[in-house]
């Protein structure tokens, strides 16, 4: 018998750190010694924050290096990191980091580039509930993945990454684990999360539960 699959949700409460960057430089200091969850608040945050529209880029560094910095292919360096690829906060704060490291190494004079408005550090406190909808198979899952809230989709898709060091998301591994349905738990782990906002993820894993329901 397969385990039940009940929907959490969560609750942040988004907090000024005190701490700023004015340039390439003091973004990086940040990026290097800030918490693991401003790292997560500042790019996988990025989808929910952004759930309205879709928008060229794919997280807070890359936006304020393009729009303050006006460092548009170190911007799209940036962009360019698929986040569901590194499975520690540790490796894609290190990828992070590199990727700016060497553009001031390449494009030495950037250092001297002062934004026009500086790079405020967030950092983020979360309280996870648990929700009144359970899933027992693919199809009560279908159901209640369609009706739950946004929030829900973000925290089992992305935010329960933290908790679990960036592997996977909870769905597939439910599906996979759970029910045995490892085709299908891999082709949702492997949805490009930078294409879509989270109505249009939504709508994807459904449709490739509607299709997997129908063979």
């Amino acid at each position: 018998m397969s385990k039940v699959f009940q929907f959490s949700s969560s609750a942040s409460l988004e907090r000024l750190t005190g701490r700023k960057a004015h340039d390439l430089e003091g973004l990086m200091d940040l990026i290097k010694t800030c918490s693991d969850s401003s790292v997560f608040y500042h790019t996988f945050s990025a989808f929910l924050k952004l759930r309205e529209a879709q928008v060229p880029y794919n997280s807070d560094f890359a936006i304020w290096v393009a729009r303050s910095m006006n460092e548009m292919a170190l911007a799209e360096k940036l962009m360019a990191v698929d986040f569901s690829e590194y499975k520690t906060v540790g490796s894609l704060r290190a990828r992070l980091v590199d990727i700016i490291e060497n553009h001031i190494r390449e494009n030495p004079l950037c250092c001297k580039k002062i934004a026009n408005e500086p790079f405020y550090l967030h950092d983020v406190m979360r309280v996870v509930y648990l929700t009144d909808k359970f899933a027992y198979d693919l199809r009560s899952f279908r159901d209640n993945l369609a009706s739950v809230s946004i929030y829900c989709v973000y925290y089992h898709f992305f935010e329960s990454r933290l908790d679990t060091q960036l592997e996977s998301n909870d769905f597939s591994k439910w599906i996979g684990e759970s029910l045995g349905m490892d085709a299908l738990a891999e082709k949702i782990r492997r949805l490009d999360i930078s294409a879509f906002t989270l109505e249009g993820l939504r709508s994807r894993i459904i449709r490739l539960i509607d299709g997997y329901l129908k063979e």
